[in-house]
């Protein structure tokens, strides 16, 4: 009876720690639409973590343009910080040039985690590190007047490979 009651427990538990009820301080519905979660793209997207119909654009990526131009081009930001008033979003690329989409957790990668002994998360955690470090990164800080006043670009992948040369 003990056993039959672990598996539920531990699908909750997962479901819990993974903020399946919110990301970036928003519910994220996207988790319950059916017509979202299992769209194609939404599933392209989560499987290959690109979403190949945006693509860096450097010349948009600079000082001076607006934050609605960036968001017409480039859809949401990765991740969206608001610090005394100090707007910062963090757009991030695939080496290819399409946008960046990190897998949202589903109940079914944790069922295959707990049905593989851990294995699947492993991989599964181990594919989206990999993908993570050739990521190129800009970080947008906007002023008062909503347009960008800096960009901060960072590529993931020739950090690692400085890092690699300087510790022989």
């Amino acid at each position: 009876m003990k056993r039959l009651l672990l598996i539920p427990t531990v699908l909750l538990a997962g479901c819990l720690a993974s903020g399946i009820m919110e990301q970036n301080g928003q519910f994220d519905s996207s988790r319950f639409d059916p017509a979202q979660r299992l769209s194609p793209t939404a599933f392209e997207q989560n499987a290959t973590m690109k979403d190949t119909s945006v693509h860096e654009d450097p010349s948009l990526l600079r000082e001076g343009v607006s934050r609605s131009q960036i968001a017409t081009a480039f859809g949401a930001p990765n991740e969206t910080s608001d610090q005394g008033g100090v707007v910062q979003d963090v757009y991030e690329f695939n080496p290819d040039g399409s946008k960046f989409v990190k897998p949202k957790v589903y109940a079914r990668n944790i069922a295959a985690g707990v049905f593989t002994g851990g294995i699947a998360t492993v991989v599964h955690q181990a594919r989206i590190h990999h993908t993570e470090e050739q990521l190129t990164v800009y970080r947008l800080t906007y002023g008062p007047d909503g347009t960008v006043q800096s960009v901060q670009k960072e590529s993931r992948e020739e950090e690692s490979q400085d890092a690699q040369q300087s510790n022989p």
